[in-house]
């Protein structure tokens, strides 16, 4: 069975629609991408660190960033902000005591989209002489995972606009095509 010539153009146009709706999408998942980091997720590390580094694909956003490094006794040893140069981002940290040490990140890239993400690694590294422990409270950690959690929230209800704005179009036109293919029977028949 053959469509008529006015179904089969509609259906042309429907799928001409949704790929012009489709396609504008798509450089959006060219996001920033962690490529490196030192010291390396699972990795132990020998030597008193005084810097958590981070390099992505492509540059991010510092005024966006937060790295949070937590020692096992749950404070945080983050010294300051991070600081960005080209596609490094670089977290000074305090004195860590020995153990694991996890390490959370969140930062923004160029096109707009938060990424983040989490490891850990070993300190064996000798505790420097006359360090004092860090005295930020766990609280501040808690407080800070809770904004991090709260801007992926509204990051993700970003994302999630555009898709149902993708949606929303393609029915728009699909109602527009059956109304037409509609209509046109209708006059055809009376």
């Amino acid at each position: 069975m053959r469509l008529p010539v006015t179904i089969r153009a509609m259906l042309a146009a429907v799928a001409a629609a949704m790929l012009v709706l489709l396609a504008p999408a798509q450089p959006a998942s060219a996001h920033a991408r962690l490529v490196n980091s030192d010291p390396a997720n699972g990795a132990t590390v020998t030597t008193p660190l005084t810097a958590v580094t981070f390099t992505f694909n492509e540059m991010v956003k510092q005024q966006f960033s937060t790295v949070v490094v937590t020692g096992a006794d749950g404070v945080s040893y983050s010294d300051g902000t991070p600081k960005s140069v080209d596609k490094t981002l670089t977290q000074a940290v305090k004195p860590l005591p020995s153990g694991a040490v996890k390490v959370a990140w969140r930062t923004v890239s160029g096109d707009g989209h938060p990424i983040e993400g989490q490891f850990t690694f070993t300190n064996a590294a000798p505790a420097p002489t006359g360090a004092v422990p860090a005295t930020s409270a766990p609280a501040a950690v808690a407080s800070s995972a809770q904004a991090v959690v709260a801007d992926q929230a509204s990051g993700e209800a970003g994302s999630n606009g555009l898709l149902w704005a993708v949606l929303g179009g393609v029915a728009v036109v699909l109602a527009l095509a059956g109304g037409a293919v509609w209509w046109r029977r209708r006059s055809t028949s009376g």
